[in-house]
C-alpha cells in the first residue's frame, strides 16, 4: 500500500509540474502587442446655429430646409495626439445632411482632422492627424449642414439645438419648424439635390398633378438658369404613377416608365426641353426625372436655379423655380461669403470716380454684375463664393485710358477676413502735338516779244530757257508765302529765265517747294503699379520636444485604451524566461520521481 501511495504521489507531482510549466508558457504566448487607440478630447469652444450663408436664422424652416451648425475648436493645452477623437452628436429631432469632410490648414492645405459623418447615429467624429503633433496651439472652425427630422418631430414649434460633445451637452441655439402640414398638393412642383459623391451632377424631379385635376393638352417645359451645364440626355425619364402623402412626405408608387409614349425634345442650345403629356385626368399623375451635368466643380453655397412650366388648354399656366444648393461641409473658413474691393486711382494715387467694371466668375462665365467706382474710387462686391473672378474695365473716367489687361482674383487671394482688395491705376490720356511747316517757292515768269526772235532753249535738271528780244516788255511776278506781289517792268533788253525741278517740255516750269523736315516729339509715360497683396497668413511651427509618457493602470471606466486580454490581468511581454523555467521544473519533477522509484526498488 505504501509503495502504491508513493507511485501516486510521484505521478501527481510530475503532472503538477508539467501543468505549471504549460501555464507559464501560455502566459508568455498570450502577451499581446500593446494596442493603443486615441483618446477622446473635447476641443470644442462654442457652437452656433446660422442660416446656410452663415448669417442669422430668423425664419421658420420647412421640412426639407437645411441650416448650418458651426463650431470653433482649440487644441491648446489639450495634449492632442494623432488618432485622438472628438465626437459630436446632434439631438434626435435633427438629421445631419452633410457628407464626411476634412479640416485643413488654410495656408498649407494639410489635413488637421478627418470629419466622419454617421447619419444613422446622428454623429460627427473628428479624428486628428499627426499635424497636431507637429504644430502647437492649433485652432480653427468647421461647419456642417442639418435639417429637422420631421418623422420624429412633425409638429410646429421651436427645436433646441443641443450638441453633445464627448458626453457633455453644449447649447448651439434653436430653430423654428413650420411643421409637416398636408404636403401642399399642386399641379406642378419640383425638387432637386446635388449628388453626394459627385457635386458636378444635379438630379431634378418634376411632379405633375399631385392636385388630381383634369387638364387638356398638357405640356411641360424645363429651363436651365445657369451656364456651363447641360442635360444628361439619356437620364430624362417620364414615369407614370400615384402620389400619396404619408408620414410627412410624398410617396410615388405604382411606377411605369412611359418615356417612349411622350418623347422629349431638347433645344439646340441644350438649355431647355419640352415634354407633351396630352390630356390628363385626375387619375393621371406623372414624374419627370433627369440629371444635369456641370462642366466645372461647384463650390459650397452655390445656387443652381432651374425653372419648369406647365401649360394646358383653358388652364392657367403654372411656373415653378427650384434652386439646388451646393452644400459642402468644411473647416478653416471654407464656405463663408467673400468680398472683392476695387480701388481705382491715377498715376498720382488719387482716387478716380466713374470707372466702369464688369466682374465675371470664371468657372461658369457668370456675370456677377457691372459696377461704377464712387467718388473715393471704390467698388465693393459682397456675397461672393470663394472662387476665381475676372475684373474687366469697360469704361475709363474722362481723360484717362483703360487698363488693357484684365485683373484676376484667385481663390487663394482672399484673406482670413474673407476679403481681397485690388488697386488698379488708370494712366492719363497722352496728348500728341503735331507741327507743320510749309515753304512756298517763288516762281518768276518773264515774257519778251521782238522781231526777229531768236530762241535758245536748254532743258536740264534744273532746266533753264533763255529768250532774247529787241524790244521787250518784261513782266515779273513774285509769289511769297501767305502773300503775292506782282511787279511789271519795261526795259531793253529783257531776259526771261524759267527753272523747273524735273525735266519738262513746257517753257514755263514752277519749282515745287523743297520738303521741309517736320519733327514731332511724343513723350510716352509708362506707369507700373504694384498691387498690394492681401494679408499674408503666417504659420509658426514649434517643434515639439521629447515627450516622456508614464502610463499607470487606469480606472475601469477610463476610455482611450483598448486591449484584447479578455478581462485577465495584463501579462508581461514575452521574454522566453517562462519556457525555460517550465523546462527546469519538469526536469526536477522527473528527477524526483526517478529517485523515489529507485529507492523503492532498492528496498524491495
Amino acid at each position: 500500500m505504501k509503495n502504491r501511495n508513493i507511485k501516486i504521489f510521484s505521478f501527481v507531482l510530475c503532472l503538477v509540474a508539467m501543468l505549471f510549466a504549460l501555464g507559464l508558457n501560455r502566459t508568455s504566448a498570450e502577451t499581446p502587442g500593446v494596442t493603443v487607440s486615441g483618446k477622446l478630447v473635447d476641443t470644442i469652444k462654442n457652437i452656433k446655429v446660422t442660416n446656410n450663408e452663415g448669417g442669422n436664422l430668423d425664419w421658420e424652416l420647412g421640412q426639407w430646409a437645411t441650416f448650418r451648425i458651426n463650431a470653433d475648436f482649440d487644441l491648446a493645452g489639450k495634449n492632442v495626439k494623432k488618432g485622438d477623437t472628438t465626437d459630436l452628436t446632434v439631438p434626435d429631432a435633427l438629421i445631419i445632411t452633410s457628407q464626411s469632410f476634412e479640416i485643413r490648414d488654410v495656408n498649407t492645405n494639410e489635413v488637421i482632422a478627418h470629419a466622419t459623418v454617421d447619419k444613422d447615429n446622428k454623429k460627427l467624429s473628428l479624428t486628428y492627424t499627426d499635424y497636431v503633433e507637429k504644430h502647437s496651439d492649433t485652432q480653427g472652425s468647421f461647419f456642417f449642414y442639418a435639417r429637422i427630422d420631421f418623422k420624429k418631430h412633425p409638429q410646429q414649434g421651436e427645436v433646441p439645438v443641443e450638441i453633445t460633445v464627448n458626453g457633455e451637452t453644449k447649447i448651439g441655439g434653436k430653430v423654428t419648424f413650420k411643421g409637416v402640414g398636408d404636403g401642399n398638393p399642386t399641379p406642378l412642383s419640383k425638387t432637386s439635390w446635388v449628388n453626394d459623391n459627385d457635386h458636378k451632377t444635379v438630379t431634378y424631379t418634376i411632379s405633375v398633378n399631385k392636385s388630381k385635376q383634369n387638364i387638356k393638352e398638357v405640356t411641360i417645359e424645363d429651363h436651365l438658369r445657369f451656364t456651363n451645364a447641360s442635360y444628361v440626355k439619356d437620364s430624362i425619364k417620364v414615369i407614370k404613377g400615384k402620389f400619396s402623402f404619408e408620414a410627412g412626405e410624398w410617396v410615388f408608387s405604382n411606377r411605369v416608365d412611359v418615356t417612349d409614349q411622350h418623347p422629349v425634345t431638347i433645344s439646340e442650345d441644350g438649355q431647355s426641353f419640352v415634354v407633351n403629356l396630352g390630356d390628363i385626368s385626375e387619375n393621371d399623375q406623372y414624374r419627370i426625372d433627369y440629371d444635369v451635368r456641370l462642366n466645372y466643380e461647384p463650390v459650397d453655397g452655390e445656387l443652381l436655379k432651374n425653372d419648369a412650366t406647365l401649360k394646358g388648354k383653358q388652364f392657367e399656366t403654372k411656373d415653378v423655380t427650384n434652386t439646388a444648393a451646393v452644400q459642402v461641409a468644411g473647416g478653416s473658413g471654407v464656405g463663408y461669403v467673400f468680398t472683392i474691393h476695387v480701388h481705382k486711382v491715377n498715376d498720382e494715387s488719387q482716387p478716380l470716380a466713374g470707372a466702369k467694371f464688369k466682374i465675371v466668375r470664371q468657372a461658369n462665365n457668370q456675370v456677377i454684375g457691372e459696377y461704377v467706382t464712387d467718388e473715393n474710387g471704390d467698388i465693393t462686391v459682397n456675397a461672393l463664393l470663394k472662387d476665381k473672378y475676372i475684373l474687366t474695365e469697360t469704361e475709363a473716367p474722362a481723360g484717362y485710358t483703360i487698363k488693357e489687361a484684365d485683373t484676376v482674383v484667385n481663390a487663394e487671394d482672399f484673406g482670413k477676413d474673407h476679403k481681397v482688395t485690388k488697386t488698379i491705376v488708370n494712366p492719363k490720356e497722352q496728348t500728341t502735338t503735331t507741327t507743320t511747316t510749309t515753304t512756298t517757292t517763288t516762281t518768276t515768269t518773264s515774257t519778251t516779244t521782238q522781231e526777229p526772235t531768236t530762241t535758245t532753249t536748254t532743258t536740264q535738271e534744273p532746266t533753264t530757257t533763255t529768250t532774247t528780244t529787241e524790244e521787250p516788255t518784261p513782266t515779273t511776278t513774285t509769289t511769297t508765302p501767305e502773300s503775292t506781289t506782282t511787279s511789271t517792268t519795261t526795259e531793253e533788253p529783257t531776259t526771261t529765265t524759267t527753272t523747273t525741278q524735273e525735266p519738262t517740255t513746257t517753257t514755263t516750269t514752277t519749282e515745287g517747294p523743297k520738303p521741309t523736315p517736320t519733327t514731332t516729339t511724343t513723350t510716352t509715360t509708362t506707369t507700373t503699379t504694384s498691387e498690394k497683396p492681401g494679408p499674408t497668413p503666417t504659420t509658426t511651427t514649434t517643434p515639439e520636444g521629447p515627450t516622456t509618457t508614464t502610463t499607470k493602470p487606469g480606472n475601469p471606466g477610463d476610455s482611450g485604451t483598448t486591449t484584447s486580454n479578455g478581462g485577465r490581468k495584463t501579462f508581461l511581454p514575452k521574454t522566453g524566461e517562462a519556457v525555460a523555467t517550465g523546462v527546469i521544473l519538469i526536469g526536477v519533477a522527473i528527477l524526483s520521481g526517478a529517485v523515489i522509484l529507485k529507492r523503492k526498488i532498492s528496498n524491495n
